[in-house]
């Protein structure tokens, strides 16, 4: 008998990640947990609930934890959840190549990254104190915070830490390429690829997309540096603002030092200057306040830069030679680095792998840039299922581009329907939402195999499950 993976997607009541993989062959298992946190804060009692869950599902059986990347929708339950899972049983623990402590690339982008986001909540704090009380600057940072996304609050450290205690001597921080049996079964029973994030220094610095890609490569470096420069500017600029300067209204400053500033009132002002800024007919023109923008887009840069710096995995059913694909939050630069990966000892190719896949764990939570056309296509549409953890509440109180409707037609095209979401699972089209298919369909074959648990709470399903045989 082949092989066969049990995959439960746990449900959060918020938007993240997590996935409990039971790996079985024979009378033998083997159990991973790939990611585990939410999105928005306190959510601790379902994290508590969900890691309850997976201990009384594993026992005290090996556990393997992966950790795809550094966003606070992929840890925090292993910061909540510790005194749960610190009674497990782990075996080892697998990150990125650029979460490994001693590793000169990570090093590099950890301290670029702390740095640019020190400085980035001060340019917040400075921001909201000098312009309090002037509603569209108010109105402007408060909308950021949606934005600035999930990195922010730095609470990355405190979940390696833990993770890395768990792990003891048995941290795995994998490099594209590798590949090697999964520990606890048989010899070839189960292959796990490496696929990325890329290595490639030639992607690592690359920061403009090529002409016709969403997103060609992962932000690097030198993105990092240009961007520590504009947070940098933004922050001189705050900091040279003078209060005592008044402009056109008595509340708004300006990010120049006082000898670059013409206040309205001076003597020589012109009538025309007058006319074209203060005249409410020509308020498109003015831009007191736009230059704050900056901080946003810098922010948006950075949390695409640890988005495509997830680790992908790809689980081969030797046997059987069925893929499961799981890709975290990668984004169109980590998809394409990974079609020029040699895998060592083994001539498959990236594309192999990806026309056997039979299970795909949506990238990012379905937003317009987590799947790479090219490799959706090659994708196995005769059994294709996608699973996108996902909470349509959260991205739409965020306006989070997730959830694309040309995303997800694309999922129902290719998988002919077999698309599950952790936050609801057969959706009615005609009853309120937005997309125009339905969810899982009804397919009397797919739907028997598709299992739900009710939390404890008995109001929604704390995770769905599908064998993959």
């Amino acid at each position: 008998m082949p092989a066969s993976v049990t995959v439960r997607m746990y449900n959060q009541l918020n938007l993240g990640d997590c996935f409990l993989l039971t790996f079985q062959d024979g009378t033998k298992k083997s159990f991973m947990l790939i990611d585990f946190g939410s999105y928005v804060s306190g959510n601790d009692d379902r994290e508590i609930e969900i890691a309850e869950s997976i201990r009384d599902t594993v026992g005290k059986n090996p556990l393997t934890i992966v950790l795809t990347h550094q966003h606070k929708d992929h840890l925090t339950g292993f910061i909540t959840a510790k005194s749960v899972i610190d009674d497990l049983n782990i075996r080892e623990v697998w990150f990125s190549y650029l979460d490994d402590p001693k590793g000169p690339e990570a090093i590099k982008m950890r301290d670029a990254t702390e740095k640019f986001w020190k400085k980035n909540k001060e340019n917040k704090k400075k921001a909201k104190e000098k312009f309090k009380g002037v509603p569209a600057v108010e109105k402007m940072l408060e909308a950021k915070e949606g934005f600035d996304l999930f990195a922010e609050d730095q609470i990355g450290g405190e979940a390696i830490s833990n993770l890395l205690e768990w792990g003891k001597n048995n941290c795995e921080f994998l490099v594209p390429g590798r590949n090697f049996n999964l520990p606890g079964l048989p010899a070839d029973s189960v292959k796990v690829y490496v696929l990325g994030p890329p290595t490639d220094p030639v992607l690592l610095k690359k920061l403009n997309p090529s002409k016709g890609d969403a997103v060609h490569s992962i932000n690097s470096m030198m993105q990092l540096s240009n961007l520590d420069m504009s947070s940098k500017l933004v922050g001189d600029a705050l900091d040279a603002i003078n209060p005592n300067v008044k402009l056109a209204t008595p509340e708004a400053n300006f990010p120049f030092n006082k000898k670059f500033t013409f206040p309205l009132s001076a003597p020589d002002r012109t009538f025309l200057l007058e006319k074209n800024y203060t005249d409410t007919r020509f308020q498109w023109r003015r831009i007191d306040h736009n230059w704050l923008s900056e901080m946003g887009r810098v922010s948006l840069h950075m949390d695409g830069l640890t988005n495509n710096s997830s680790l992908v995995l790809a689980f081969e059913l030797v046997k059987s030679k069925k893929v499961l694909l799981f890709v975290g939050d990668a984004q169109i630069g980590n998809w394409k680095s990974w079609f020029d990966v040699p895998f060592e000892k083994s001539d498959v190719k990236t594309e192999d792998l990806l026309k056997r896949t039979v299970l795909y764990k949506a990238g990012h939570h379905s937003s317009h840039n987590a799947t790479l056309l090219e490799g959706l296509d090659l994708m196995d549409e005769k059994e294709l299922v996608i699973m996108i953890p996902v909470n349509q509440i959260v991205s739409d109180k965020m306006r989070f581009a997730m959830l694309k409707p040309g995303m997800l037609a694309g999922y129902n095209r290719k998988s002919k329907g077999r698309v599950l979401r952790s936050d609801t699972v057969f959706h009615d089209p005609g009853k309120g939402n937005k997309f125009k298919f339905k969810f899982a369909g009804k397919d009397a074959d797919f739907k028997p195999k598709i299992k739900q648990v009710k939390d404890t709470a008995k109001t929604s399903h704390l995770f769905i499950e599908y064998v993959v045989k």
